[in-house]
């Protein structure tokens, strides 16, 4: 009966509360809060037959702790976690700001994490999880290093790092003045030798003076291609119709490159990075609003059918904040084998000063921007067609495709595979919520006029389950503190694939299970169901599939007590206050801003360790 469940159900609580006692007095109020909201969702849940085990976790209890006299800083006020998931080792590496984490298997038979640091890149050797060492930093100073990519090429490996201009007064001198390029450029480093990392060469764009966000390197044609996000806000030439920041396209032409033995006309010399292209959204294809690139993955088409015009070609997959999702076709992008002459041709173009324009633009193929639209006026909420709310359903932040084209037969959804693509929003401020992760449906497509344009729609969404119960910012009624902006925002993600069998599969059947690894800033690490967002139990409100569809999550807590970073952009000190996330090979690592680089297993990653 009811109250028998009721009861089964706050005897599991009692019993998670008991487990979790021990210093742990906030978490009392926390249970006490959410106790009747969790009942109804599993009560609704078990009503629907769902497997309430089959994530192998305790309850989900709100960790988003607001109460009065809590203390962001403190990592021991933040000892949540679900049971299924393990920290295995906490490294505070030697300075506080950390941004973007790469993981890597290495010829020389480790594995390694490479860490972005603000004003330094850290080597981690992680190739035994449970006691990893900094093996080796590589120090720049003078600038912002967020962003982080590893590659192999020819023997060598390379990190390609990102130094963008986000705190004028953290970088000394003022690279305001641009008397130094370096300082907002794209370096590549040699990280062969992970004790010494060496500085190869670097690249400024004239076309984006206030340096890039995120990098994305990526092979086409046995060619290494890095893709730049360049975030202008200013810097735009309306003559061409494009809005402000876009994506820059360079060649590496590294050692053993074909690039070496192209004619060239005489005086054009090729560098290690040579810019080849770029691509920009056009504002009439957009509402207007907040419009800039933020981050962006690449990938080529993962379908197997070679009659399917996709097939081999390779595209970007963007997240343009209000400007959604924005999908371009980087198959044709000028080739040192390709096509030498229009590579040469594009490299000596791009590369003749601040007022060039690159002949070469990757055409736009596709575009999503049906937001959520939470207060039901039949638009998607974004700041040109109403309730903004600090972007909660608007600023698309990251956006990174499925690694495989996926069987959705036994979810419902046809015998043809689909390509997924899960993007996320960044959230200022908020008057509610938390802000949402959407995972889209790249498969469809029409051809127009011989072009391909995809039709992107929306399988589901995402949000914290206790999204709703929450605010932050000084928007927020209950708890106005304008410190508190992106306090439980999503960020970055990550997702894996597993190919499954009867004893490894743990949610819908079939042959695989997805995951996606969210980290949300102060809300810690948060893991999703694939599946689960794919076929939605009947019956359940929103709030109630987020809840059935989140695996768990960890609030990483190790380290002393958070301090303020030495910067006016990121200056809470808050721990946790995550970056970064990324699966490898059965771990997942997490990059805290405030507090260093978190080793974690999730018990039904396991069995996938290589």
């Amino acid at each position: 009966m009811w109250w028998e469940e009721l009861l089964s159900i706050n005897t599991i609580l009692a019993s998670a509360l008991e487990k979790h006692m021990e210093g742990k007095a906030l978490l009392l109020a926390v249970l006490i809060a959410t106790s009747a909201t969790a009942a109804i969702a599993l009560m609704v849940l078990q009503e629907d037959n769902l497997d309430l085990n089959k994530w192998n976790s305790g309850e989900i209890v709100d960790p988003l702790i607001q109460t009065e006299g809590h203390d962001h800083k403190d990592p021991l006020q933040h000892n949540y976690s679900t049971d299924n998931i393990k920290l295995m080792d906490f490294n505070p590496l030697s300075n506080p700001g950390n941004a973007e984490v790469q993981v890597a298997d290495s010829p020389d038979g480790g594995t390694y994490a490479y860490q972005a640091g603000w004003s330094e890149v850290h080597i981690t050797n992680v190739t035994d999880p449970n006691n990893t060492s900094v093996v080796g930093i590589y120090e720049d100073p003078n600038t912002q290093v967020l962003d982080v990519k590893y590659l192999q090429y020819d023997q060598r490996e390379y990190l390609i790092l990102q130094n963008q201009l986000i705190d004028s007064g953290y970088s000394d001198p003022n690279v305001g003045e641009w008397g130094d390029p370096t300082q907002v450029s794209v370096v590549l480093i040699d990280v062969t030798n992970k004790a010494e990392p060496e500085y190869v060469d670097s690249w400024y764009d004239y076309d984006h003076p206030s340096g890039p966000h995120n990098l994305f390197p990526y092979m086409i044609d046995n060619e290494w291609y890095i893709f730049v996000a360049n975030p202008d806000y200013d810097q735009c030439y309306e003559y061409t119709g494009d809005a402000c920041g876009g994506v820059t396209i360079a060649h590496l032409n590294l050692p053993g490159s074909a690039a070496n033995n192209v004619p060239k006309p005489p005086g054009l010399t090729i560098g290690t990075i040579s810019k080849v292209g770029e691509y920009e959204v056009s504002w009439e294809t957009t509402r207007g609003g907040w419009i800039y690139i933020h981050d962006m993955t690449v990938q080529k088409w993962p379908g197997e059918d070679e009659s399917d015009p996709r097939y081999g070609k390779t595209y970007i997959y963007g997240a343009y904040w209000e400007a959604g999702l924005r999908i371009a076709d980087v198959s044709n992008v000028p080739h040192p084998v390709n096509d030498q002459i229009r590579y040469t041709t594009a490299v000596a173009a791009c590369k003749a000063g601040p007022n060039s324009i690159c002949p070469w633009r990757a055409p736009e193929v596709g575009q999503w921007m049906d937001f959520s639209d939470h207060d039901n006026d039949g638009s998607p909420d974004s700041g040109t067609t109403g309730n903004e709310n600090g972007g909660r359903s608007s600023y698309i932040h990251y956006a990174e495709p499925y690694p495989e084209m996926v069987d959705v037969s036994h979810l419902g959804m046809g015998d043809e595979p689909r390509h997924l693509t899960p993007i996320a929003v960044e959230t200022i401020t908020t008057n509610v919520g938390t802000g949402m992760l959407y995972l889209l449906d790249t498969t469809e497509y029409e051809e127009i006029n011989g072009n391909i344009v995809f039709k992107p729609k929306l399988l589901g969404d995402w949000e914290i389950p206790y999204a709703h119960e929450h605010c932050y910012g000084g928007p927020c009624e209950g708890a106005p503190n304008s410190d508190e902006w992106l306090l439980f925002s999503p960020h970055n993600l990550d997702t894996a694939h597993f190919e499954t069998n009867e004893s490894t599969d743990k949610s819908n059947g079939g042959t695989w299970d997805g995951r996606i690894y969210l980290s949300h800033y102060h809300a810690g690490l948060w893991i999703i169901d694939v599946e689960t967002l794919i076929k939605q139990p009947e019956n359940l409100n929103n709030t109630e599939i987020h809840m059935a569809s989140t695996v768990g999550y960890y609030l990483p807590h190790g380290g002393e007590m958070g301090v303020p970073l030495d910067s006016s952009y990121y200056d809470f000190g808050w721990v946790p206050f995550l970056w970064a996330a990324e699966y490898h090979n059965g771990y997942t690592y997490v990059s805290c801003i405030t507090s260093g680089l978190y080793v974690l297993q999730l018990d039904i990653d396991e069995p996938f360790m290589i």
